[in-house]
């Protein structure tokens, strides 16, 4: 009788189970304990990088490398100047902000006439005369300081004989000199392209002015851009 069919040994040959004869009292040896090991919980955390530029203030900043021997501390005007150069595209300071504060307004108002629809002179008068006191502004202030700090010739004479030619069509306006038949087409094309011109002005001039002028200079001129544009 071989060993497979002994009625005495049911778990002989291939299928007795094998995890029966290994002892019972069989311990798992426990390592020896490494100080410098992680603990159990550590070892399946994230790991994180340490802070770039150096270790963190207080405020959860990099602290970055000190100043080298010699460095001055900047004026609140280089700063400005500093970052301007660095980020040419933040909001603008100084003359720019002023010119686009001021075609802001002149945009907000054009939209209003557009929706209203308006084409009688009451209803374009304080457009033409905020826009007059804008072009005068700018004359004063923008147009000759870019002048003055190398800015293109073209672009200080195209926004000079643009802004007369929409001054001329709304001044003809308030005296009713359009003819009456094309009257409304010619208010509606000066509006639409018065939304232009102040775009560009926004895309054109404003960089020239954040690129070419300098800070001090930039802020004196603001003040006087007011005094024109407020009237």
């Amino acid at each position: 009788m071989s060993e497979a069919s002994d009625p005495k040994n049911p778990g002989g040959g291939h299928g007795r189970d094998r995890a029966a004869a290994a002892p019972a009292d069989v311990t798992e040896t426990a390592a020896p304990h490494d100080p410098g090991a992680p603990a159990d919980g550590a070892r399946h955390s994230r790991f994180r990088w340490p802070h770039r530029g150096g270790r963190a203030d207080h405020g959860g900043r990099p602290a970055g490398p000190p100043p080298p021997a010699g460095a001055t501390e900047m004026t609140a005007s280089e700063a400005r100047a500093a970052a301007r150069a660095r980020n040419p595209l933040k909001v603008p300071t100084g003359l720019g902000a002023s010119l686009a504060t001021s075609g802001g307004l002149l945009l907000a108002m054009v939209e209003d006439v557009r929706m209203r629809g308006g084409t009688e002179p009451e209803d374009l008068r304080p457009l033409a005369d905020t826009f007059a006191r804008h072009s005068a502004a700018k004359e004063a202030t923008v147009r000759k300081v870019l002048t003055r700090h190398g800015a293109p010739k073209g672009l200080v004479e195209r926004d000079r004989h643009e802004g007369d030619l929409l001054q001329g069509i709304l001044d003809r306006a308030l005296t009713g000199r359009h003819p009456e038949e094309t009257r409304v087409l010619t208010i509606d094309g000066a509006l639409a392209q018065m939304y232009q011109y102040l775009f560009h002005e926004r895309r054109d001039l404003v960089p020239a002015i954040e690129r070419l002028v300098p800070v001090e200079e930039s802020e004196s001129l603001a003040a006087a851009f007011h005094a024109i544009s407020d009237g």
